[in-house]
């Protein structure tokens, strides 16, 4: 959460001048170095993965996730902080819990009590956190 403040912080008030698309790449660039050892560490260029036969389709849909999913989220997320101020461009966080809920009861999850409870604490906070600045 405190790096996700600094993020749309840095974007809104230095990196005005910059495309939202130079901002998203600089962003993946710096995760290549980071990632390649991550991947290394786990063996992923040994011959038994490249051989596998659900490689090819496991990294095209990697590949889909990552440019649809992250990519295009990445560069839009940029923009709105560009356009408007941090606050209201972190506000769409608000909105993961709820597209993760339904994705979850589209697939056949079961709500509980428990997460009713859970969700109503997070807004709880988030409203006492906001009580002040009014």
């Amino acid at each position: 959460s405190v790096l996700y403040a600094f993020n749309v912080n840095i974007i809104k008030k230095h990196l005005q001048d910059l495309s939202a698309l130079a901002i998203a790449l600089g962003s993946f660039v710096i995760l290549t170095i980071p990632s390649l050892a991550v991947l290394i560490y786990a063996d992923f260029f040994s011959e038994r993965v490249f051989n596998a036969p659900s490689l090819l389709p496991a990294l095209g849909y990697l590949a889909i996730l990552a440019v649809v999913g992250t990519g295009i989220a990445k560069v839009v997320f940029n923009k709105l902080v560009q356009l408007t101020t941090p606050v209201f461009a972190s506000s769409v966080t608000y909105l993961i819990p709820i597209v993760a809920l339904s994705w979850g009861l589209l697939d056949g999850e079961r709500f509980t009590l428990f997460q009713l409870f859970a969700g109503l604490m997070i807004i709880g906070g988030v409203f006492l956190a906001n009580l002040g600045r009014k």
